[in-house]
Order: C-alpha cells, then sequence, then structure tokens
C-alpha cells in the first residue's frame, strides 16, 4: 500500500527562522544532525536519520536533503530536474556577483547547448595543464625551506591561486607579479561581500558595507579579466564579441576565491590522508610507491581522490528551487515519500548523502582509500561536482590537478614531458596527527560517529570546508633518485 507523501520535518516559525539562518552558517553538520536525532526522539521506528528536514534560511522555506537517493533523484531524474531552477535559487547569492550569462545560472533546456561549448573548450586545457601543474608544485615546496613548520591549509590555499590564475590569466611580458595578487584581493572582497550576513549596498565616505565592497570588487574584475580577454591572454580563443563577453563572466567563476578555497580543501585533505593515513601500519604514500606499475599506481591515487571527494567535499551542498511541487521517493522502503511545495528551496547536502550507508555500508563514514581501486571504478562516487546535467564543469581539470600535485610530491609524475628544467623533488609531510581534533578526524572519515557539537567545533564548513584552526606540518623535501 502507498504512503502518502508528507512534508519535511519541522515547522519553523518567522521568529526562529532568524536563528536558524545563524544556526545553519555556523555549522551545517550541527544544524542537520540536530533536527535529524529530533526526528528519531519523536519517531522511533524510523531508523533512517536522512529525512529532509525543513528550516527557514534567509527568510525562506528549504527543505534539506541529506540522503544518497534524494540528492541523486534531484540531480538526475530529467523529470524531477526540469521543475527545478538553479537561477533562481542563486539570484540573491550568486548573480549579483558573477551576473549572467554563466552555466551556473543557466536552466535546462538551453543550459546544454551552452554547456557543451563549454565541454570543448575546457578540453583544450588538458593537456597543458599538468606540466604546468608539476612546475607550479615543485617551486612552491622548493620556496619552502627543508624542514620548516607550515599551516597546511594556507600552504595550499597559496598553491591553489598559483595554480587557477596560471592556468586561466596569463600574464603580460612587462607584468612583475602584482597583478595575480591583486586579482586575488579583489576576489577574496567579491567572497566576503557575496557571504555577508549583512546583504545590503552601503557605500558612504565613511563606511563602505561587505556587500558594497564586493559589488565594486566585481566591476574591477570584470574590467581586468574583459581586457585579458580582448587581448588574447586567456586559454579561450575568441571569435564574436559576444563569445568574450561569455568567457570573461567564466573566468570571474574560475579564478573565484571560492573556486581557490575549494581546491585548497581539497588538497589538504588529499595530503592529509596520503601522508598520515595508516593502512597496514604504512603511510599511503610508501604504500602508492610500492606499487607494480604507473598504471596501478594512478588508479590506487584516482581512488584515494574519489574517497576524499566522498567524505570531505570541499563545497558542502548546493541549492535548486521547484517551480511546481514535486515528490521524492523514501531514502528507504518502510519511509515515506516527500512532498516539496512550489517554490521551495532544496539545500542538497552532499557530506551528509556521502556517507549515507543506503549506499555505502557500514563503512560510509570510514575513509578507506581502495573503495574504488578495488571495485574496479564502478561504485558510485560522492557529489563534490555535483551529478546530472549540471555537474561541475570544472570536475575534469580540478580531478587532473589534484592528481598531479599528488604524483609530483612523490616524484613520479606520469605522462609529461615538461620542458622545464628544474629537477624533480620527493615532498613529505610530518606531523603528530594523534593531536588532531575529533572533528578534524571526523571531516576526513578516520573517526567514525563524530558527535555534531565535535564537528561544529572543529571544521568550518562555508564556504568552503576547513579545519577551524591550522594543522601544523613540517616540510621535508629532497631530489628524486
Amino acid at each position: 500500500m502507498s504512503q502518502e507523501p508528507l512534508l519535511p520535518y519541522g515547522s519553523p516559525s518567522i521568529l526562529s527562522g532568524i536563528a536558524e539562518n545563524f544556526a545553519f552558517h555556523s555549522s551545517p553538520e550541527s544544524f542537520i544532525t540536530a533536527r535529524s536525532l529530533a526526528f528519531q526522539k519523536a519517531h522511533p521506528h524510523q531508523a533512517d536519520s536522512r529525512i529532509p528536514i525543513r528550516a527557514k534560511v534567509l527568510n525562506r522555506d528549504v527543505a534539506v536533503i541529506s540522503s544518497y537517493d534524494q540528492v541523486r533523484q534531484i540531480l538526475c531524474d530529467e523529470e524531477i530536474a526540469s521543475f527545478l531552477s538553479s537561477s533562481q535559487a542563486y539570484d540573491e547569492l550568486m548573480a549579483p556577483f558573477f551576473p549572467p550569462p554563466n552555466l551556473l545560472l543557466h536552466d535546462p533546456p538551453d543550459h546544454q547547448e551552452r554547456k557543451n561549448v563549454w565541454v570543448e573548450r575546457m578540453a583544450t586545457l588538458n593537456e597543458s595543464i599538468r606540466p604546468l601543474v608539476r612546475d607550479i608544485v615543485l617551486d612552491h615546496f622548493r620556496n619552502i625551506p627543508s624542514g620548516s613548520t607550515v599551516d597546511l591549509y594556507k600552504s595550499m590555499k597559496h598553491l591553489s591561486w598559483r595554480i587557477l590564475l596560471s592556468i586561466f590569466i596569463q600574464k603580460d611580458d612587462d607584468e612583475k607579479g602584482g597583478e595575480h595578487a591583486d586579482i586575488e584581493a579583489l576576489h577574496e572582497d567579491l567572497l566576503r561581500g557575496q557571504f555577508s550576513l549583512f546583504p545590503v549596498s552601503i557605500n558612504t565616505r565613511l563606511w563602505r558595507s561587505p556587500r558594497s565592497k564586493g559589488l565594486h570588487a566585481r566591476q574591477e574584475l570584470q574590467s581586468i579579466l574583459g581586457d585579458k580577454v580582448a587581448h588574447g591572454r586567456c586559454p579561450f580563443a575568441v571569435g564574436e564579441p559576444e563569445e568574450g563577453k561569455d568567457i570573461a563572466n567564466h573566468l570571474l567563476l574560475f579564478t573565484s576565491s571560492l573556486a581557490a578555497k575549494g581546491l585548497a580543501s581539497l588538497l589538504s585533505a588529499v595530503l592529509l590522508n596520503l601522508y598520515f593515513f595508516k593502512e597496514g601500519g604504512s603511510s599511503l604514500s610508501t604504500k602508492i610507491q610500492t606499487l607494480e606499475d604507473s598504471k596501478q599506481r594512478s588508479n590506487y591515487i584516482q581512488s584515494m581522490i574519489l574517497e576524499v571527494e566522498r567524505l570531505s567535499p570541499p563545497v558542502v551542498g548546493i541549492m535548486r528551487r521547484t517551480t511546481q511541487d514535486i515528490i521524492l521517493r523514501g531514502n528507504q522502503e518502510s519511509a515515506p515519500p516527500t512532498l516539496i511545495p512550489k517554490s521551495w528551496d532544496l539545500w542538497l547536502y552532499f557530506v551528509g548523502a556521502g556517507r549515507d550507508p543506503t549506499a555505502f555500508g557500514e563503512t560510509a563514514d570510514r575513509f578507506t582509500p581502495s573503495r574504488y581501486y578495488n571495485s574496479g571504478f564502478s561504485r558510485q562516487d560522492g557529489f563534490a561536482f555535483g551529478a546530472g546535467a549540471k555537474i561541475c564543469l570544472g570536475k575534469d581539470v580540478i580531478r587532473m590537478i589534484v592528481s598531479a600535485v599528488v604524483e609530483t610530491c612523490l616524484g613520479q609524475i606520469q605522462g609529461v614531458n615538461s620542458e622545464s628544467s628544474s629537477e624533480d623533488m620527493v615532498i613529505r609531510l610530518q606531523a603528530d596527527v594523534g593531536d588532531l581534533p575529533a572533528g578534524v578526524q571526523g571531516w576526513l572519515g578516520w573517526k567514525p560517529k563524530v558527535n555534531p557539537e565535535e564537528w561544529a567545533r572543529d571544521i568550518k564548513q562555508l564556504p568552503t570546508q576547513r579545519p577551524r584552526k591550522p594543522i601544523m606540518v613540517v616540510v621535508q623535501h629532497q631530489l628524486a633518485s
């Protein structure tokens, strides 16, 4: 007998919406877990904690989705997707800072035609990325004296900026190096304005609101990037003038602070696992280097990266807005379907979905680097780049960057005939990871069932995930043999 669809759990009032807005921005993990536990207490017969949660965020009705199956329904079911809008969901948060035309704010059916153009453009980058990343990584670590102690995330953020700006913005011949720093500073102002909890643009002689500064930074960046495109200082060929505007708008996204911090988040988690996670008493870096051939090593690195994406996605989720009522089937056979009314926002929580035991079994919240390697990459992966028709355009580029960083650190980057005269180095990181906070270990998947209070205390989740306190590591490097 079929069950009647139910609204998401919870009934926030207008007054409680203010408190919920701050609670969600403080720690989405704590916010969602607390409400899931409250549901289980009120409905003990429902064992599944990944029921849709109703909230009031930014004064809108929101359904927070953390079930793997329901996230996949929303992103991959064409009928459901036809009743969802990205542009409406991101209108207030993104459109003023990343104006259209851009793929993020495009909805089907026009989205796919424009995306096909960008897929072809991005494919032209593939051959050049690996040698470029290799040289930047070697230079980055060469400038850190061997034996020095660094903040890992801060170091990876600096590296991420260098990589992204070097890929997407070519320096002028007479440039001294300051323009990249200016672009980075402007993007930081833009991000602070975008995520300001004071969403009003005020500009006086004595004070400017973060939003006003962010909008001014966007104008400055559009001018700089437009000039780069007009003078052929970007990797994409330009035909008609309208193409130039389209490319400049996407460069604003590709070089954004959000992109750099997302890459830094992913690289930090990958390197922590590479050097400090023990399997059979050995680090993964040691295990990879003992594999017989380059194909095995490359596949194991890819498996590790996919597992990090599943457990520790840099961006915790994305939004959609319903354009008419939709019904999602339950996460389990015993769970009733969920009714999401028209004009509600869907917040897809990738951290929860990637750890759903109905999709990943008893080890869902544990880091298992060989998970995809042993299955021949046939297992479903996480949602670090979304899924379906609007899967992130930069997925392949970012994965190539991350794998190139790992292979460079191990002194065995494959498939590159670099013209650089720089010698390969082997990079090693050392730290006392036994002192890592419980929330950080939970974020990495080293410690299962970390409570939400520890997660909120130790991990900052917005705009991207990272440890709240610096993780200090000792950098060692030597010439590769």
